[in-house]
């Protein structure tokens, strides 16, 4: 059977805005920038959440323990950031993976008890990944004469969510596997869209949604 190419778009610059993000944020809140504290104000906490602090879910994904969470961190984001990148095209793809993540870190605060609280962009990184998965799935970009490459992103999402997504006490596998799902869902909606996402003007559009999400519920968590 015989495929159309898929247009690949280019990834650098949501990977380069990504990184300089991250960064920021960490400096921002190692250095309690403006005489504030990053980490009280922003991070998920099951009790603020669930009495309306949503903004949590978005600020946490900001912010770093230390420099090998930062690392790690930035790493597999600019990897699973390039896939999803070279698929939905920059803009579209890092404010999917903003939604997606923010909608992972909701679920698993009111799935798990009060006294839950995490940081870290490791729910947008599965966020990323299941955005990729979902979109080839339902997209069907892998051949369709054998069933085994029907089911290859599906496979192949889980077993990265499950070798890179679980490791010692301090991993949130909770916040990871929701964002997978999230993203996975996300994906197969956006393969709605598909003929639309080459488009310049959406991709600055939806670029500058993600970074106005980002700074508006930073705003929200020093007001509150």
């Amino acid at each position: 059977m015989v495929t159309k190419p898929y247009p690949y778009q280019n990834a650098a610059p949501g990977i380069v805005a990504y990184v300089f993000t991250i960064m920021v944020f960490a400096w921002l809140s190692w250095n309690s920038a403006f005489s504030q504290d990053w980490f009280a104000q922003g991070r998920i906490d099951g009790v603020s959440v669930r009495a309306g602090e949503w903004w949590r879910a978005i600020t946490a994904l900001t912010m770093h323990a230390d420099l090998r969470h930062l690392v790690g961190n930035i790493v597999f984001g600019a990897f699973f950031g390039l896939l999803a990148g070279r698929l939905l095209g920059s803009g579209i793809a890092w404010l999917a993976v903003i939604l997606a993540a923010t909608s992972g870190n909701l679920l698993n605060t009111l799935l798990l008890e009060s006294a839950h609280r995490s940081i870290g962009a490791s729910t947008a990184v599965f966020a990323a990944l299941g955005l990729t998965a979902g979109f080839v799935w339902e997209a069907k970009l892998m051949s369709q004469e054998r069933w085994s490459y029907r089911i290859a992103p599906v496979v192949g999402g889980l077993a990265l969510l499950m070798y890179t997504g679980t490791g010692d006490e301090n991993t949130d596998i909770g916040a990871h596997l929701m964002g997978f799902v999230c993203g996975f869902a996300g994906g197969m909606l956006l393969t709605r869209v598909r003929d639309r996402l080459s488009d310049p003007h959406w991709q600055r559009v939806a670029a500058g949604a993600a970074m106005a999400t980002l700074i508006l519920a930073w705003i929200a968590a020093f007001g509150s």
